[in-house]
């Protein structure tokens, strides 16, 4: 942005929070939720179950993306790209997942040290460590600059479990 700053460039930041969505291998939810309820296992989280975190659904990210870089006066701004503001904690995003999946599994919640260990055995953990500013407070990403200047209505965290659950039964 210093480079904007002084005019050399154009560009815009567009930032986003964690994805989820159907097609989504790598995401969080699908890793650590989907994963374990398809399993018949109980619900792993990282450091603190109580902290909201916020999520968005992949779709929108792309439709987000497309929409700024073909729109001139969006550049030279930062973004953050839409999502629901219905933040949940993870209980809410196990209910969220045996509501729509018909399972009833609980959740376990893993402290750093663990997820340290894990990472010596587990790929996807290796490079959790760094990450658990996200988990141990509360990850709101705000997108309403977004949401107003492209009136844009996110998809809703029911709605994008919905159909991370009938992607994967097809």
């Amino acid at each position: 942005m210093k480079a904007v700053e002084a005019g050399k460039i154009n560009a815009l930041i567009a930032r986003a929070p964690d994805f989820y969505g159907p097609g989504n291998q790598n995401s969080f939810l699908i890793q650590v939720v989907y994963n374990n309820l398809i399993k018949g296992k109980n619900v792993n989280w990282f450091v603190n179950g109580n902290k909201k975190h916020s999520f968005i659904y992949t779709p929108d990210a792309a439709k987000a993306t497309t929409l700024l870089v073909n729109t001139p006066d969006s550049y030279n701004q930062v973004w953050h790209l839409p999502c629901d503001d219905h933040t949940l904690n993870a209980q809410e995003w196990v209910d969220l997942f045996n509501r729509e999946m018909n399972t009833n599994k609980k959740l376990s919640v893993l402290p750093t040290f663990l997820i340290k260990i894990l990472g010596i055995f587990i790929p996807f953990m290796r490079e959790m460590p760094e990450m658990m500013y996200q988990y141990n407070q509360n990850y709101f990403f705000d997108s309403t600059k977004f949401k107003k200047r492209f009136n844009f209505t996110p998809t809703s965290y029911q709605k994008g479990v919905k159909q991370i659950v009938n992607s994967k039964s097809d």
